[in-house]
């Protein structure tokens, strides 16, 4: 009896320390991949976007030297650039500030890390705890699906200024799902959770807007419920949340005001107007192009791509696996959407989940069979993270990094559907669990692959659009453009080194 008590509590301990450990090793691999993409000869895109962010705040201005901004700019017509994304990347810098002279180097890999590491963490407690009763090869292999069979490993794969608010994004709906998970296991809406929740989607607000639309309706149903249940006794924690969402939403509006002179713009636009989209700005992209027509005639959201757009991000195989299946998915989707949504833009590389995160999908599909029988909080999550993935499959541009966007859905829906697969596992003879693991083990091993092809992308190619502007590059680009001589030197000003 006492042996078994032994192995008992040698199991228990043994379950949180293998959980660590796979974190710990997925920490230092995200730590590798990133290390890579900055080593390689052609330095990525933006590498320093947001440190001149915060410098140029520092300043009291919101204009950025054009030799930063460059197609990713939003430009006044005297060439003034500003940038359009939120704010929330710049935790890092104001954090760091005090340690390091900004601008001298970059630390966009760093931001870039910590969140991919930090949302990953979050997301592996939220699934681990979920399955409480789980033997350590369940939580073991679980740990190892979500560190490198997760998007974790594509935001870890290039420090390109675009995955920085995703990886941002990405922390923050982990930590969104775990608050929920608790409330589940709680049973409850508690005042802690809920003012939680609200930080967290005012936050969002700054680094996803669209997904922060789908908390802020997280937010305000967890609010409801609260005050149904428990009426005037967490009166004070709502009113703290409904603050949060205002101050993250007026925050926001303030900033797009300040940027572009209209609370609701959020970016420039293609066509002659007050502030112009960089690559028409700058003669890279014509006002009339194939993007350009999409954008004006049908928006940059349009329900009528939900759908084929859902199947490219959801079943497209990837072009080095199945080459000639992967031409004609992308061929019946252009055939289909071009006439009636107009083109679609599709960036290499480019996979479907069900390729990637093949584990993931397993999970989904158990919890998409058991939604009858699941919690009314549990349809709440899978509903508030529909939202946000609806949204990003109603654009009109389809990339690698926007998977991340649509992981919260996949998410919420395999952590309904996890403790049924992980028992029916249990129940199924070795030779097809086996066979259902080596099929998440090579998924996970496409997940790593699609990760490596990622690194090669918004590199400072010289012949691309992202090439880098030295002053002689600006200036024979203001020329082009007949921008003003005097305003030349201004828009074309040196990048700042904090002094």
């Amino acid at each position: 009896m006492s042996a078994l008590v032994i192995a008992a509590k040698s199991r228990i301990s043994a379950l949180p320390r293998v959980s660590v450990l796979v974190a710990m090793l997925g920490a230092v691999f995200y730590g590798v991949l990133l290390s890579r993409s900055v080593a390689m000869d052609m330095q990525a895109f933006g590498y320093n976007f947001y440190d001149q962010v915060w410098l140029a705040l520092l300043d009291g201005r919101l204009d950025l030297p054009a030799r930063v901004l460059r197609l990713e700019g939003h430009y006044a017509p005297d060439g003034t650039g500003f940038f359009y994304h939120g704010l929330g990347p710049l935790v890092i810098r104001a954090l760091l500030d005090p340690f390091v002279t900004i601008g001298q180097g970059s630390l966009s890999p760093v931001s870039i890390w910590l969140w991919a590491v930090a949302g990953t963490a979050l997301y592996q407690a939220a699934f681990l705890r979920v399955v409480p009763d789980a033997g350590v090869r369940t939580r073991a292999a679980l740990s190892a699906l979500v560190w490198f069979g997760g998007p974790g490993v594509i935001l870890a794969s290039n420090h390109a200024f675009y995955h920085e608010p995703i990886g941002l994004a990405y922390a923050l709906g982990g930590a969104f799902m775990l608050i929920w998970v608790h409330m589940l296991r709680e049973g409850r809406v508690t005042a802690s959770a809920l003012v939680g929740l609200a930080l967290v989607a005012a936050l969002c607000v700054h680094a996803r807007p669209h997904l922060a639309a789908a908390l802020y309706v997280g937010v305000s149903l967890a609010g409801l419920h609260a005050l149904w249940t428990w009426r005037t006794r967490l009166a004070a924690p709502a009113l703290l949340a409904v603050a949060l969402l205002g101050a993250g939403g007026f925050g926001y509006l303030a900033l797009n005001q300040a940027r572009f002179g209209d609370m609701t713009a959020t970016h420039g636009s293609f066509d002659k107007s007050a502030i112009r989209y960089g690559t028409v700005f700058w003669g890279l992209e014509e006002e009339d192009g194939l993007r350009a027509r999409a954008f004006t005639e049908h928006g940059r959201f349009n329900a009528g791509r939900i759908m084929p757009n859902a199947m490219i991000y959801s079943l497209l195989p990837p072009e080095k696996l199945l080459p000639r299946v992967h031409n004609s998915t992308r061929t019946l989707h252009e055939d289909y959407t071009r006439p009636r949504t107009g083109f679609t833009r599709i960036e290499p590389p480019t996979a479907g989940v069900l390729f990637l995160w093949a584990g993931w999908i397993a999970a989904a599909a158990f919890g998409i069979a058991g939604l009858r029988r699941a919690r009314p909080g549990e349809l709440a999550l899978a509903g508030v993270t529909g939202v946000g993935a609806i949204l990003i499959l109603a654009y009109a541009t389809i990339t690698m990094r926007y998977l991340v966007d649509l992981w919260p859905l996949v998410a919420a829906l395999a952590l309904i559907g996890l403790p049924r697969l992980t028992a029916w596992l249990s129940e199924m003879p070795p030779p097809r669990s086996g066979a259902l693991l080596l099929v998440a083990g090579f998924s996970m091993l496409l997940n790593l692959q699609t990760a490596a092809d990622s690194r090669l992308l918004f590199r400072e190619d010289p012949s691309t659009g992202f090439r880098a502007w030295d002053a002689n590059t600006c200036r024979l680009f203001a020329l082009s453009v007949d921008l003003p001589t005097e305003n030349i030197s201004e828009v074309c000003r040196d990048p700042r080194v904090e002094t």
